[in-house]
């Protein structure tokens, strides 16, 4: 198992509250690299975007002829 982090959007209104939701994409393998890209998304008004972190099974495939090692951190199929 390994930790990544993804991008969660905090959408926070006066009167419903705060609702955090995941953003689609990439994974990453540290939080400073989520943190960067968490800064550049564009401000709204409203909306902040934080890193969480995730346990997750990373599953090894062999390589294909004149290809290097494929990682993948599919979490249906367990080594």
């Amino acid at each position: 198992m390994m930790t990544v982090y993804f991008v969660v959007m905090t959408i926070c209104s006066g009167i419903e509250g705060c609702v955090e939701e995941r953003k689609p994409g990439p994974t990453f393998a540290t939080r400073a690299m989520c943190m960067e890209t968490a800064r550049v998304m564009a401000p709204r008004k409203g909306v902040k975007f934080k890193c969480r972190s995730e346990r997750m099974w990373v599953v090894e495939t062999p390589p294909m002829e004149g290809y290097g090692k494929i990682v993948s951190t599919k979490s249906t199929v367990q080594p």
